[in-house]
């Protein structure tokens, strides 16, 4: 069943209209009959069947509605910098399918590009979440400063930053993060990486840099593989 996200799922008869609806009646053709699943970002599939179709809007009459099974429990924040051209895009769709929890992009010292459209962000995490299944849409900032980032960092169970300087002698991810970790915080860099006075206040602060194997990897490649390897490490891939 197609999956469409909405501010409310009632348990009894509603509407669909808007962007949703369009692409529901003029995208996938749908019929009189066929069941679709609303989700209201509660962590719930809501399953209706649709009754009437009409110009503007779809009625749907509400049958059952259960636990979405997609979710994480790990609350994983990534906190990528913003990249070149549509890279941060590319970021925030494949962290979506990888069940990120939030996302919030940072501009870095070396960050080439200083701005990105946040609608473009939210687009593509709207799209992926209904892509791969997920009930709940992560939740995406506004890019920020390095430095507003650093305050924020003491509510999670674990941080961690990418730093391909410590390739040569710093520690695997596998051995920073435990496995029992609630919250994680993953921060990755622009293409020019880190600068040293980033990398110092983050060390300073006592966060871990880790490195992601023998080989650099792209800004955005570091994002994606790092949070896939903390989502394997806490048990998330089972």
């Amino acid at each position: 069943m197609r999956r469409f996200f909405v501010d409310k799922a009632d348990k009894s008869e509603t509407k669909l209209s808007g962007a949703e609806y369009k692409h529901l009646a003029e995208v996938l053709r749908a019929r009189v009959g066929d069941k679709i699943i609303l989700c209201p970002n509660d962590g719930r599939d809501y399953v209706y069947a649709i009754k009437a179709l009409d110009k503007t809007s779809a009625t749907l009459e509400y049958l059952y509605d259960y636990p979405n099974e997609t979710e994480c429990a790990l609350d994983l924040t990534v906190y990528p910098a913003l990249l070149k051209g549509d890279k941060t895009e590319l970021v925030v769709q494949k962290l979506t399918e990888l069940g990120v929890k939030n996302i919030r992009p940072f501009i870095s010292e070396f960050t080439v590009q200083k701005s990105e459209k946040s609608d473009r962000l939210q687009r593509a995490a709207h799209e992926a979440a209904k892509q791969c299944g997920r009930a709940i849409i992560p939740s995406i900032d506004k890019p920020q400063t390095f430095d507003k980032i650093l305050p924020q960092l003491g509510d999670f169970d674990n941080v961690v930053f990418a730093y391909e300087g410590t390739y040569a002698d710093g520690k695997r991810i596998d051995e920073v993060i435990r496995g029992d970790e609630k919250s994680v915080a993953l921060i990755v860099g622009p293409e020019g990486g880190f600068s040293e006075k980033e990398v110092l206040a983050l060390t300073d602060s006592g966060y871990m840099p880790v490195t992601l194997g023998k080989r650099i990897l792209r800004a955005e490649t570091a994002s994606i593989a790092g949070s896939a390897v903390i989502m394997f490490l806490t048990g998330e891939w089972k």
